[in-house]
């Protein structure tokens, strides 16, 4: 899971918005009736470079967040049904606690695949040890992988209080559940990388760093 930089908000609007807010009196949470909800996704995948915040998963062609797709306030691009369908991933609330009252704080969101949405970390509680845009968030430190089964776990080096928290961050937010696809996708790469070919990953990039340093250092 590598670590995101969410300092640039790409709809001014929204950023308007979200400033305009004090105390605790965002609007109820109502997903994509929401009217910045596209400028939020939109914005949030151009950070993440269009992997799901947790796996690194592609959830879209980068093709539709380069910056000629927002004007000086929002996305401007017409999604078609199509367009929707081939844009993966949900908006996901990191601290759940939070989405009664700050439903749309940007801190708070990322955009995740729906398995890992609905199916894993639903409501479950957190520990910040693992948000991948928080200041102290840094996947050398807390994880390393394992490529021949395709997991990330807990640093070896940490203390069993840190182990414990990755481990069980690990499994809340989903981010082992893809690693048969993952494995497979690493392999390729590796086998490219064998026969002298380029290796230049479009998903997984942590994973496939992480097996990159351990091979040389073998």
């Amino acid at each position: 899971m590598r670590k995101i930089d969410k300092n640039i908000i790409q709809s001014a609007d929204y950023k308007t918005y979200l400033e305009s807010l004090t105390g605790i009196n965002h609007p109820k949470y109502n997903s994509s009736k929401f009217k910045y909800y596209h400028d939020i996704k939109m914005s949030l995948l151009k950070s993440q470079n269009a992997l799901c915040a947790y796996t690194e998963q592609l959830l879209c062609d980068s093709d539709y967040i380069t910056s000629n797709n927002w004007d000086d306030k929002k996305y401007t691009r017409e999604l078609t049904q199509e367009d929707k369908h081939a844009i993966q991933g949900d908006l996901e609330h990191f601290d759940e606690s939070l989405k009664t009252n700050k439903a749309w704080l940007w801190s708070n969101l990322f955009v995740v695949a729906t398995h890992n949405n609905c199916r894993i970390k639903g409501s479950k509680s957190i520990d910040y040890i693992l948000k991948p845009d928080d200041v102290n968030y840094d996947p050398y430190k807390y994880l390393e992988f394992d490529y021949e089964t395709g997991l990330f776990n807990p640093k070896h080096n940490l203390t069993q209080s840190e182990k414990d928290k990755v481990e069980y961050m690990i499994g809340t937010l989903g981010i082992n559940c893809i690693h048969i696809q993952r494995i497979k996708y690493l392999k390729m790469l590796k086998d490219r990388k064998d026969i002298g070919l380029d290796t230049n990953p479009y998903q997984y990039i942590t994973a496939w760093d992480m097996t990159l340093k351990n091979l040389e250092n073998k």
